[in-house]
């Protein structure tokens, strides 16, 4: 804390005073999602996990294609005793297509992952802080572990454990408000690296028919993640004044983890609400027959 302190003390001698912004959080596809619970700040060292999924949830479903699997996906049988082991083989021979993307299964290129534009606006209880980061690039997707990945047909139950050992994101940011009664601003160039990231996430679906065919949409997930480790720098913070911002670093680098508890639960919802939305377009887009055929067909 003594370096939120002293950035306090000094910014408050300079006589600088920050807006209020409204809450919203705005991608460049227009994604919302509203924060009037945390306590503290959305920290940017979570904006990396709700990158990936949100680009994979603004591909619209390619014109003019069929609603056919490509060929070089490995199909697996789901009344098959070798499910699991067929499906993660499956999973591993597209790790080589990950770097350019994969369209056909609406997976966009991932190394680097860009984003033109991500806005953040909240306003909570003594928080108030706008941001925005622009031409965002991230590294490290596609290096990955994928430590399970299991299907139960029978309860149509999806668990996927997967590590990335570091993942680096670099933008160009302005942010500007209040942390904790403390005036907060800056713009320039924004660098996170985070280390060894491990998610894991339990899908449930559920049928319906479509056209016929059935088809799978999400009943529920459950998201966990943990994170070892995060550096962040933000240049050119407090109109460039060197000493506040090397304050405002150190604390944020010294707090992370503080933090990231204080807002874990806003952060599993947004995972949840984003996955939910990207699988279901996948499952919308090919039939469960399609996906997991029976032997029995």
């Amino acid at each position: 804390m003594r370096h939120l302190m002293a950035v306090v003390l000094s910014y408050k001698s300079s006589g600088a005073v920050a807006e209020n912004p409204q809450n919203t959080l705005d991608t460049s596809e227009r994604y919302t999602y509203s924060n009037r619970r945390s306590q503290q700040m959305e920290s940017k060292i979570f904006i990396t996990l709700l990158l990936v999924g949100l680009a994979v949830q603004s591909l619209a479903k390619p014109k003019g294609k069929s609603s056919k699997l490509p060929e070089f996906l490995k199909v697996c049988y789901r009344d098959s005793p070798d499910l699991n082991a067929c499906a993660r083989s499956s999973f591993e021979s597209l790790e080589s297509r990950l770097m350019d993307g994969i369209p056909e299964l609406y997976i966009p290129p991932m190394e680097p992952l860009r984003v033109p534009e991500i806005k953040m606006d909240q306003d909570s209880g003594a928080i108030y802080l706008h941001s925005v980061y622009k031409n965002v690039k991230i590294s490290g997707i596609s290096k990955h572990t994928l430590h399970n990945l299991t299907i139960v047909p029978s309860q149509l139950k999806f668990a996927l454990g997967i590590t990335f050992p570091k993942l680096k994101l670099e933008s160009q940011y302005s942010i500007k408000g209040k942390i904790m009664m403390m005036p907060m601003l800056g713009d320039g160039n924004c660098k996170v690296e985070l280390s060894n990231i491990t998610m894991v996430t339990e899908m449930i679906g559920e049928e319906y028919k479509k056209d016929g065919a059935t088809h799978l949409k999400i009943k529920d997930i459950k998201v966990k993640y943990e994170l070892a480790d995060v550096h962040m720098q933000l240049d050119n913070l407090f109109n460039g004044d060197k000493a506040l911002g090397k304050r405002m670093n150190d604390f944020l680098n010294e707090n992370w983890r503080s933090l990231s508890d204080e807002v874990r639960p806003l952060m599993i919802k947004a995972l949840v609400d984003i996955l939910r939305a990207s699988v279901d377009k996948l499952f919308d887009a090919f039939s469960y027959d399609d996906l997991l055929p029976s032997k029995k067909m």
